[in-house]
């Protein structure tokens, strides 16, 4: 991959990039109301709107990740943004239900593309003394993308309706394609090609267990859950034999020590928005502004501390910054069990800033842990795994609150007992997060 215009340039399109994915998971909420109306269908229904693009999204983007190291991660990236900008247009223009879900799923292919590989082209051409800058940088704008979602999408939803959401994001998508078609140049990579029944294997083991992770208060959905998990494991067990997907090299335990932790971080963290959001609006009575204001706190705070979570990932151990931020939010979750439908809501402020940082201090280092880990030529299928464990993190995450509100009907309870199994995750993230350290310091 040969740079053009230097590394700041790439920084600037893949940044841009990120802020897409998040912004377009965070902001469709405001709008499914809205679009259940115009298109006449119940609010049950319009959730496949949601559903449509977080299944290929994370079924398909350890695939494109290992495709990128095949075929380039240059070529994929910047294809992803031509497919998102497509189907945002297509999205904006959408006249059916049938032809909206269709434009979602393209989107949703184009995310996981775009997901998969934009660190893993920041990476490869930062400096090494600057990647952990640059990448904190680059989770900033994935924050950036969750909290202005809900913001900057109930505003432009209120004042110009639901399809400006997706003219902006046209925009967004469109800005960042013209700066990488300019900044870096295509090239194959010397990974070998991958397996396409093997790809397709890996797919449909992750959709089965977001599926079957969504329906958990049934048999069928505990049935395909379990199937999609030992399809996905005995996928991971063949891959440590015979490299097909992942780079051989990934299959040591710092790294899969690394990766797991990524995996409890957002099951333990994911749904407590929607968990203080019950809390905030059904035991406290207090109106959706209002909350939304409260809640932006987290949010804000990892901002403002993702860059320096990155310069201190330059500077010392990356997995030290990460084992630190995850203790941060251990703590941080062990408050919220604190709360009370009595208790004062300054008492929810410092938890909520706790959570901030600890995200800010864990996310970034931990990925920069990885990729410092991993070698020069795996860095695509090890962004893409760590996008994986991502996403199923947020599905188990859901999962979980879902399947303790279906058995526990009072709500004080429901988030009592869904944060003490966030605050045992967190433990045992936090434990996993450890074992890079002490595994450098025994070699």
């Amino acid at each position: 991959m040969k740079v053009v215009r230097g590394w700041r340039a790439v920084l600037l399109a893949t940044t841009l990039a990120s802020f897409l994915t998040p912004f377009t998971s965070s902001s469709i909420a405001i709008a499914l109301p809205l679009m259940a109306s115009e298109f006449e269908i119940s609010l049950a229904s319009v959730n496949w709107v949601v559903n449509a693009f977080l299944i290929p999204l994370a079924s398909t983007v350890l695939v494109f990740g290992r495709i990128s190291d095949w075929l380039g991660r240059s070529r994929v990236f910047k294809l992803g943004l031509v497919l998102f900008t497509i189907s945002s247009l297509a999205v904006f223009t959408a006249r059916g239900f049938t032809d909206l879900m269709v434009y979602r799923f393209i989107q949703g292919l184009a995310a996981a593309m775009i997901t998969s590989t934009a660190i893993a082209v920041l990476g490869e051409v930062a400096p090494r003394e600057r990647r952990g800058l640059a990448i904190g940088l680059n989770t900033m704008a994935v924050y950036l993308g969750l909290s202005t979602g809900p913001l900057l999408g109930g505003y432009l939803t209120s004042c110009c309706g639901w399809r400006s959401l997706f003219a902006f994001k046209t925009l967004v998508s469109l800005l960042a394609l013209l700066v990488a078609l300019k900044t870096v140049e295509s090239s194959r990579t010397v990974s070998p090609r991958p397996s396409i029944p093997v790809l397709v294997f890996t797919a449909t083991s992750i959709s089965m267990i977001i599926y079957g992770a969504s329906n958990l208060n049934s048999l069928i959905g505990l049935v395909v859950a379990l199937t999609g998990c030992i399809s996905l494991s005995t996928v991971l067990l063949v891959e440590r034999w015979s490299s097909r997907i992942l780079h051989s090299k990934l299959f040591n335990t710092r790294i899969i020590a690394a990766v797991v932790a990524t995996l409890l971080n957002y099951s333990a963290t994911y749904a407590l928005t929607v968990l203080l959001s019950n809390y905030l609006q059904k035991l406290r009575g207090l109106p959706p502004s209002e909350t939304g204001l409260i809640l932006s706190i987290q949010p804000v705070v990892q901002v403002l501390l993702s860059p320096i979570a990155g310069f201190l990932g330059d500077h010392y151990n990356p997995s030290i910054i990460a084992s630190t931020g995850m203790a941060v939010i251990t703590i941080g979750v062990y408050s919220l069990t604190l709360l009370t439908p009595e208790a004062p809501l300054t008492q929810l402020y410092p938890a909520l800033i706790i959570l901030g940082a600890g995200f800010a201090f864990f996310a970034s280092p931990n990925t920069t842990a990885v990729l410092n880990m991993s070698p020069r030529e795996a860095y695509g299928s090890a962004n893409a795994l760590l996008a994986t464990m991502r996403f199923l993190g947020q599905a188990l995450s859901m999962s979980i609150i879902t399947t303790i509100m279906t058995i526990q009907e009072d709500l004080a309870l429901a988030v009592e007992t869904s944060l003490v199994i966030y605050v045992f995750l967190c433990i045992v993230g936090t434990l996993l997060s450890l074992i890079p350290i002490v595994k450098k310091n025994s070699e």
